[in-house]
């Protein structure tokens, strides 16, 4: 199975690490990225493991940052429909394809 970015989750990643790089360090932005990609790996080892949020979406948080991967399940594909911060609006990526 692989898993693979929305244009809108990518965007939301490299925001998210811009932002850790601008307001804390590259140290951080660079163990923000490391936390968000070995998320994505553990989707991949066992998609099931988020928790589900409605009928087609689930959320898997970061380890160590405030941070949540939505995903969607498919035959062979995980679709990663958003980097969503804890704090933000839920379910602001409705209707995201």
């Amino acid at each position: 199975m692989k898993a693979v970015f929305l244009k809108s989750a990518q965007a939301e990643l490299d925001a998210a690490v811009d932002y850790y790089a601008d307001h804390a360090s590259e140290r951080v932005a660079e163990a923000f990225l490391q936390d968000a990609l070995q998320t994505r790996r553990r989707l991949v080892e066992h998609p099931e493991i988020g928790k589900a949020i409605s009928k087609r979406l689930r959320a898997l948080a970061f380890k160590h940052f405030p941070y949540s991967l939505i995903y969607r399940l498919s035959a062979d594909t995980i679709s990663i429909h958003a980097v969503a911060h804890q704090r933000r609006r839920f379910g602001y990526w409705t209707g995201r394809r």
